[in-house]
């Protein structure tokens, strides 16, 4: 289920015909745009790995002030919630949620997955398997149909690779088979030992088009509450808690709990 198909919450509400700011952490770059769909969005970008936390607010504040703007102008704040990196998607959820407070703006969240198969499907017509980076041995997936609209196959996965490639080819049985995201540029050769005629798109596809972010971001359902992030795995310190807590003197019971209290917290 994508951003656009969860059920609106209480007091929700689209964005009113304002410009609207967009923040996504969860790309190879963070990036932040303003602009309205059908009109060129202003954009600042910079590496995403390990500079999200300092690097976020002097990109919206830059933005912003590049057109005299202030927050409070804005008709909403749209973040991409995941999946992807947990730095990444923690800093621009928690940036996104005080521009909100702060300003008095509401704020929506997108699904990374739907808006790399959406820019590919500006070219692409048949099956589309949006596929990304996980980290330990996997890639997140999710299959689109794309013929006139776009349609999701099935919901977001962390998956092996091994199991990606077999939804690889099980997409190829549906028509031309398009592979898009920094996961297929990664796993390229494999991916096309077992699809070789599918179409790999390139690193440029790897982050969504603008245009098409914009456009998701109108579309999208606002409100007050907190955009809740999209987990698909654990995380690094979930997975290997034991072996981080070891030398610490604590046991991974204590441990499981203590994370545990922080995540309801959050």
């Amino acid at each position: 289920m994508d951003s656009a198909d969860r059920p609106a919450a209480p007091g929700a509400t689209t964005p009113g015909d304002g410009p609207l700011l967009v923040l996504n952490g969860v790309s190879p770059e963070l990036s932040v745009l303003l602009g309205r769909p059908g009109q060129a969005p202003l954009a600042r970008r910079c590496p995403a790995a390990g500079h999200a936390g300092e690097s976020l607010a002097p990109l919206i504040a830059d933005v912003l002030a590049a057109v005299g703007l202030a927050p409070t102008a804005l008709a909403g704040v749209a973040c991409v919630r995941g999946p992807g990196g947990f730095t990444g998607i923690r800093v621009t959820l928690a940036t996104a949620l005080g521009l909100s407070l702060g300003a008095g703006v509401p704020m929506a969240g997108l699904d990374f997955l739907p808006l790399l198969a959406a820019s590919a499907a500006r070219a692409a017509t048949g099956a589309i398997l949006a596929i990304t980076h996980a980290r330990t041995g996997q890639v997140y997936v999710q299959s689109f149909l794309a013929d006139g609209d776009l349609a999701a196959m099935g919901p977001p996965e962390a998956l092996p690779l091994d199991a990606a490639l077999a939804k690889a080819a099980d997409g190829a049985a549906v028509g031309p088979l398009w592979l898009v995201g920094d996961g297929a540029v990664r796993h390229r050769e494999a991916f096309l030992r077992v699809v070789p005629l599918a179409t790999v798109l390139g690193a440029e596809a790897c982050v969504p088009d603008p245009e098409t972010m914009l456009a998701a971001a109108r579309a999208a359902t606002y409100g007050f509450d907190p955009v809740p992030p999209l987990y698909l795995r654990p995380s690094d310190a979930e997975e290997n808690l034991a072996a981080l807590v070891a030398g610490r003197g604590l046991s991974p019971q204590t441990a499981e709990a203590l994370l545990a209290r922080a995540v309801t917290r959050d």
